[in-house]
C-alpha cells in the first residue's frame, strides 16, 4: 500500500512541475480508451474534468477525443510556462464536429477551445473546472457542422498575463439543457509550441548566394494589416515581394521604393491573422525570406 502511494504522490508532483518546454505534443501513449485520468498512459497529459477517450493505434498513432453532451463534459491539459509579452506559435491537427441541431445552436453556442490557465488539477469530474481570472482564451471555433476532416491550425499567441498550463476543451453555454443525443466533439493531435525570438522575427536568412553586402530587417513586427510596414535593403536590388502562409500559397505583395535604402509594403485587411514568410525575390536571383507575424 505504501509503494502506491508513493508512485502516486510522484506521480502529482511531477506532472505539477512548470516547463519551459511542451512534452509529448504528438499524445503517443500506451493505451486506448479511458486513457487520461491518473496516472494517464498519455505522458504529460491529464483529464482536466470527464474521461476523455485516447484513439488511434499504440503501435503508431494516438490522440485525444473530447466531447462535450448532456451528462458529459471533458478536457485535457499539460504543464507549459506561457510568459507575458513573449511571442509563440501554437500549431496544432483538429476535428470538431457536432449533430446539434442550429436551433439549438443558436442559444448553446459549441466552441472548441484552447486556453492558458494555471490553476487545473486532475479530475473526472463531468464539470469543467473554474476559469481562474488570470487565464486567457488562445484560440476559440464555433462548430456547426455534423461531419470533419483534420485540419492544421497555426497560430501566433502572445500573451498578456504569465500562465502554467494549456488546456484543450469543448464547450457549450449549458449542457444540461442539451437534448438527450446532442453533442459536440473535438480530436487533438500533434500540438507544437515555438517560441519566435526577436532575432527571427527582425532578420532575414539569405540564400542562393554568398555575398551578404547588405542585412536586411524589417521595422516592426508583428505587421498590421492595412499599415504601411517597411524593411530596410538595397531598394534598387529588389525585384519581386511575396506574402506565403504555412500550406505553402504564395500571394504577390506590392511594395514601394522610399529611399535606396528603405522599402515599403501593405498587408491587406483580407489576410488571414497569423505566421507567414515573407520572401524577397532580387534582380540578380538570389531570394531573403523571413518569418512575420501579420495581426
Amino acid at each position: 500500500m505504501k509503494k502506491i502511494v508513493a508512485i502516486t504522490v510522484f506521480f502529482l508532483i511531477s506532472f505539477s512541475t512548470s516547463s519551459q518546454t511542451l512534452t509529448n505534443g504528438n499524445l503517443s501513449g500506451n493505451c486506448t480508451g479511458n486513457g487520461f485520468s491518473a496516472p494517464s498512459c498519455i505522458k504529460g497529459w491529464a483529464a482536466s474534468h470527464g474521461t476523455p477517450t485516447v484513439l488511434g493505434n499504440i503501435n503508431n498513432n494516438t490522440w485525444a477525443w473530447l466531447t462535450v453532451s448532456k451528462d458529459t463534459s471533458e478536457g485535457i491539459y499539460t504543464n507549459y510556462n506561457f510568459t507575458a509579452g513573449k511571442t509563440y506559435e501554437i500549431s496544432f491537427k483538429v476535428k470538431a464536429y457536432t449533430n446539434i441541431e442550429a436551433t439549438e445552436s443558436k442559444i448553446q453556442n459549441p466552441t472548441v477551445n484552447i486556453r492558458a490557465t494555471s490553476a487545473l488539477v486532475h479530475s473526472t469530474s463531468k464539470k469543467p473546472q473554474q476559469i481562474e481570472e488570470n487565464s486567457q482564451l488562445i484560440w476559440s471555433k464555433a462548430v456547426t457542422k455534423p461531419k470533419a476532416y483534420w485540419q492544421t491550425i497555426k497560430m501566433t499567441y502572445i500573451p498578456t498575463k504569465n500562465n502554467t498550463q494549456i488546456w484543450f476543451y469543448p464547450s457549450v453555454h449549458h449542457n444540461e439543457k442539451l437534448n438527450d443525443t446532442s453533442k459536440v466533439a473535438m480530436e487533438i493531435d500533434d500540438i507544437e509550441i515555438k517560441v519566435i525570438t526577436e532575432s527571427v522575427l527582425t532578420n532575414f536568412q539569405e540564400s542562393n548566394t554568398t555575398s551578404l553586402d547588405h542585412k536586411e530587417s524589417v521595422v516592426s513586427n508583428p505587421v498590421f494589416k492595412g499599415y504601411a510596414a517597411k524593411i530596410f535593403t538595397k531598394a534598387s536590388d529588389v525585384n519581386e515581394i511575396y506574402l506565403i502562409d504555412f500550406s505553402g500559397y504564395s500571394k504577390k505583395i506590392e511594395y514601394s521604393i522610399v529611399d535606396k535604402e528603405t522599402i515599403n509594403f501593405l498587408i491587406d485587411d483580407a489576410t488571414t491573422e497569423g505566421i507567414y514568410t515573407l520572401k524577397i525575390l532580387k534582380k540578380n536571383g538570389t531570394m531573403a525570406i523571413k518569418k512575420i507575424i501579420v495581426q
